[in-house]
């Protein structure tokens, strides 16, 4: 039987202007405790080797509000974690 070791939440936030949608969540590591991640779409993808998503390690307070507008300071370029 399989263990879930965690979940993701669909979020709408805003980027220059324009909706976009990303997965937010926690990952439960056992032992080591757990991890807030965010789930982005690659928009770079130009090869089918490339991947379809980016995982990132987030902050809760990194976290975009539904209303677009970060609540702290971002760990990763926009740029890498652009839907």
């Amino acid at each position: 039987m399989a263990k879930t070791i965690g979940a993701l939440w669909l979020r709408d936030f805003e980027k220059d202007g324009k909706k976009e949608k990303m997965m937010s969540g926690e990952l439960d590591l056992g032992a080591l405790g757990s991890i807030s991640i965010a789930v982005f779409k690659n928009k770079k993808k130009d090869k089918d080797n490339q991947p379809d998503y980016r995982i990132v390690l987030s902050n809760p307070a990194d976290k975009p509000k539904e209303n677009g507008k970060s609540s702290g300071s971002d760990n990763a370029k926009e740029e890498d974690i652009d839907f």
